[in-house]
């Protein structure tokens, strides 16, 4: 036991992604039925184990506090939650002016329901298991050690490594553009959590609002607005959308870094903003 725990001491970082990524890969292997669904929980619980034991009772404290760090100023909550509309909102665009044909009838839900879908299984279902532990643990710590544009790729890499297999699932599917989309949406995504992180002293709420919406907006076709647009497309259409959704996503992450350099927003000079990105 000492031996583990000194293991982690010295290497949280592969502490963290190594149990994040066994947790999830059980899960997945278990088709995230019954109890081996709590699993997709391993990355925040991993992060609090680490956290733990590395930095203990204060470092704990902090990690925990990022979720709920909420006073943060409104525009970050509307950039949250409004960016994906904007992204997912213009490839949907940009399909429909290349030829793609709007579904002739669709049952839109219920505004309680898409509620509802944004709360659970959005916001306390998939976002809180992952956002504490990549942009709560993971993050921060690459921040200590580099530039922020080199953190924000490294944990886009590997938080795509941690979808491996929803990704070797699309390969055996033969849905190859896929795996490519999917990996630019989710790396490119890595600059908006950051760029976000470093401008609301390291608010993992806000992190999670993003990627609420993110889910509800693009979805994967079942019942909620753009999605829900998407149950109708050709299987061209549905491949188009991919692709320029990911066109997007990278294109926004460039005006990112353009406008915010490579820093994302981060004051290094800021007693404050370090103590947070700690």
């Amino acid at each position: 036991m000492n031996t583990i725990i000194s293991l982690i001491r010295r290497y949280p970082q592969s502490s963290f992604w190594g149990i994040a990524c066994t947790t999830f890969f059980v899960a997945a292997f278990q088709g995230f039925t019954g109890a081996w669904a709590f699993l997709i929980y391993g990355s925040f619980l991993g992060g609090a184990l680490v956290t733990g034991i590395a930095d203990g009772r204060s470092g704990l404290k902090l990690y925990l506090g990022r979720i709920l760090r909420w006073r943060v100023g409104l525009v970050w909550y509307v950039i949250a939650l409004a960016l994906p509309l904007l992204l997912n909102g213009l490839a949907l665009g940009l399909n429909f002016s290349l030829g793609a044909e709007l579904p002739g009838s669709i049952q839109w839900p219920f505004i309680e329901n898409v509620a509802i879908a944004f709360f659970w299984p959005g916001l306390l279902g998939i976002a809180l298991a992952e956002e504490p532990g990549f942009r709560g643990f993971a993050l921060p710590r690459l921040l200590d050690k580099g530039t922020a544009i080199r953190a924000a790729l490294i944990v886009g890499a590997l938080h795509t490594l941690w979808h491996l297999p929803l990704l070797v699932q699309m390969l055996l599917e033969g849905y190859f553009i896929g795996v490519l989309t999917k990996g630019l949406i989710i790396v490119s995504a890595s600059i908006f959590f950051t760029w976000l992180f470093n401008n609301t002293g390291g608010s993992v709420l806000i992190a999670m609002l993003l990627h609420a919406s993110e889910d509800l907006l693009a979805g994967d076709g079942s019942a909620l607005t753009l999605g829900l647009l998407q149950t109708g497309f050709s299987p061209i259409d549905l491949v188009r959308q991919d692709i320029l959704e990911a066109a997007v996503f990278v294109a926004m992450a460039v005006l990112v870094v353009l406008f915010a350099g490579r820093e994302l927003g981060r004051d290094t000079s800021s007693p404050a903003l370090a103590r947070a990105a700690a």
